[in-house]
């Protein structure tokens, strides 16, 4: 185990007592949860959200009256935080951790554990491994031909989770080889494509998918067939075609993320996806039918919008009142260049938070009004504004700081101001897609020196 540190040092061997003791007070549940944190690499920064839900789509986590599956998710994870097992990196305004890191001596480990379980198996990691005959999880993160030909056929038809890097997906045997496959992460493998949807599709089992960053260009029909799917991540691909009406059989989904992908019309069907619990979708315009369908879903808690450019046609504002119910909506995220959006009263009564995302904001009827007072339970607002125009930041941060200040639950307000020209946002924009593609998930450092 390579802790940095030399092994017969004292404090060295205190702390591995420490940790193994640590490690075996746990329930059954969370020695599971922090097992799975082996398939991560030295020092990778792992958001949470993403995590939480795979945890899902494994099956570790169970439902708790009163909790959404989420839910329990995060009191999982918390409960790790709170043992010291893992370690905070980003904590957002009501104090919840969006990201983490492993110690080095932890990630020793529950790696040395896992593989005396045969938990996770990783091919190309920095530690040589014999392959057990049956693998249960596989991590390949090689393109070296070599390696990935260790892989014993017959034992494939055992694995349950399969997490492949880009450069290692063309030396993988089909992936209908992989019958009861639960959790595919195919993220960044810019070699899958409309070819492979085959495979996917047969996967009947699948609980958890991952597409983002691949080079799909449509949703086949076929996908109706994976009825177990909970979690589906389609972000940064090429997708121009509408979701197919079979989408309407994956009754069991909890998440869909569309963001920077498919930019559509909601359809009407959408609002019968009764277990939908996160939405995230890219679309053509704000338009009523859109928000009728988005607010009849019954379980929706999280809802972010893409809609860049303005609406054609449109001379008012677009009024979110009571007529759109969202029941049970909490979390609401706007990611927009013109603010056409405006909140009445009797809206979105369960909202706690909102976010918008400002790349730039035209003010197309006259003043910036949100009308954030008529949001009977918000207790947070974050915003992250990309401008260069002083004047016009100013001004919309002083008419939201109004509307907070006539709240009567005093929300609490996160502001975010990225400066920079339409040609340095550009370059940032191009570098970022390259970043959230790459297997690694490097690290970006921007630095904007303005001189008068």
């Amino acid at each position: 185990m390579g802790s940095g540190l030399d092994n017969s040092h004292d404090d060295v061997k205190n702390m591995r007592r420490i940790l193994s003791v640590s490690y075996s007070d746990l329930p059954p549940h969370l020695k599971t949860c922090l097992l799975h944190l082996s398939l991560y690499t030295e020092d990778y920064e792992i958001e949470t959200e993403p995590l939480i839900w795979k945890w899902v789509g494994e099956g570790f986590l169970k439902e708790e009256r009163g909790m959404s599956l989420y839910e329990v998710g995060e009191d999982y994870f918390n409960q790790l935080i709170n043992k010291s097992l893992v370690q905070p990196v980003k904590i957002d305004n009501v104090n919840k951790v969006r990201s983490c890191r492993i110690h080095d001596m932890v990630r020793d480990m529950i790696t040395s554990l896992s593989n005396e379980e045969n938990f996770l198996t990783t091919i190309g990691g920095p530690q040589p491994v014999s392959l057990p005959s049956k693998i249960r999880r596989l991590s390949v993160q090689t393109c070296i031909e070599d390696v990935a030909n260790q892989l014993p056929p017959m034992g494939l038809t055992h694995v349950r989770s399969l997490t492949v890097s880009n450069p290692a997906f063309s030396l993988l045997p089909a992936l209908s080889g992989f019958p009861v496959l639960r959790v595919l992460d195919l993220t960044g493998c810019w070699e899958v494509d409309n070819n492979h949807w085959m495979d996917i599709c047969s996967l009947f089992h699948l609980r958890y998918l991952s597409l983002k960053g691949t080079s799909i260009t449509k949703i086949p029909k076929g996908i109706g067939n994976l009825q177990f799917l909970q979690v589906l991540d389609i972000r940064f691909t090429g997708i121009v075609e509408e979701l197919p009406s079979t989408f309407i059989h994956l009754t069991q989904l909890l998440v869909v993320d569309m963001l920077d992908s498919i930019r559509c019309d909601v359809p009407r069907w959408m609002c019968s996806m009764s277990s939908l619990f996160s939405l995230s979708i890219r679309m053509k315009t704000l338009g009523e039918e859109d928000f009728q369908v988005l607010g009849s879903i019954p379980s929706l808690r999280e809802l972010h919008i893409q809609v860049r450019n303005s609406t054609r046609g449109r001379h008012k504002w677009f009024v979110v009142g009571s007529g759109y119910p969202f029941w049970c909506l909490t979390r609401f995220s706007v990611e927009t260049n013109t603010m056409q959006l405006r909140f009445a009263q009797g809206a979105m009564q369960s909202l706690h938070t909102v976010e918008l995302f400002f790349h730039d904001v035209l003010l197309q009827f006259g003043d910036f009004i949100l009308g954030l007072e008529n949001l009977s339970s918000l207790e947070n607002v974050n915003v992250m504004f990309y401008n260069d125009d002083d004047n016009k930041t100013r001004n919309v941060r002083n008419a939201i700081e109004k509307e907070i200040d006539m709240h009567q639950n005093m929300p609490k307000l996160m502001w975010e101001i990225w400066v920079c020209s339409n040609k340095t946002r550009n370059v940032r924009n191009a570098i970022e897609k390259e970043i959230d593609m790459h297997q690694n998930m490097p690290k970006l450092m921007w630095e904007i020196w303005v001189c008068s």
